[in-house]
């Protein structure tokens, strides 16, 4: 399928809101979650290029393209020749994917709330290559591997601040592609905590 103007609205500034149930049932899984992230990263690829960025084989992505392509959430966006063939390249419907409107939808959150498992579970996997990647920095400015979590009471006007950094934070992922560095993966999560009341029980 090629790109069309079906979400001309979200496409317009570069996102595609992921709305609808079948989209988000779609990325509920390691494996289709991993191939949007690649592409948002590294742009439009062919599926032996994209198994390679991802360090899998291309027959194990190929059900998992054509799930993405049937719910519209990759398309087809052109072709190279490579060893004198043709193959497909794909790109996603706009060059930032994005869920967090899906939240307002009660109906959804059960379906997000294993996404976000699934996230988890990536960000660990992601960290622990990371510890043994060549490229690694662990101080500094140019620091590419930590890792932090933090409980408190911020303000309404600190929490609008850190929705700002961490807005910005994802434009800056968007926005730079530079080939001669090496990937990286940027996770977070955000939530209000219940708190034991008082004098409850142990």
């Amino acid at each position: 399928m090629k790109r069309s103007n079906a979400n001309a609205v979200s496409e317009e500034k570069g996102t595609y809101w992921v709305l609808r149930k079948d989209q988000l049932e779609c990325l509920a899984s390691t494996v289709r979650m991993d191939i949007i992230d690649h592409l948002v990263g590294r742009g439009a690829m062919s599926i032996k290029d994209l198994a390679a960025s991802m360090g899998r084989q291309p027959s194990s992505i190929y059900y998992h393209i054509n799930m993405l392509v049937k719910t519209d959430l990759v398309v087809e966006a052109g072709t190279q020749v490579s060893n004198r063939r043709t193959e497909v390249l794909y790109e996603t419907r706009a060059p930032r994917i994005r869920l967090q409107k899906a939240l307002a939808d009660p109906e959804n959150r059960e379906t997000i709330s294993k996404t976000v498992g699934i996230l988890s579970r990536q960000a660990h996997r992601d960290f622990v290559q990371g510890l043994s990647h060549p490229d690694v920095q662990l101080e500094g400015p140019e620091r590419n591997l930590g890792f932090f979590r933090l409980i408190n009471r911020p303000s309404p006007e600190s929490l609008r601040e850190i929705n700002g950094y961490i807005e910005r934070i994802a434009e800056i992922l968007w926005e730079e592609r530079d080939m001669d560095q090496p990937l990286i993966a940027f996770s977070w999560t955000l939530t209000p905590l219940h708190e034991k009341a008082e004098g409850a029980d142990e």
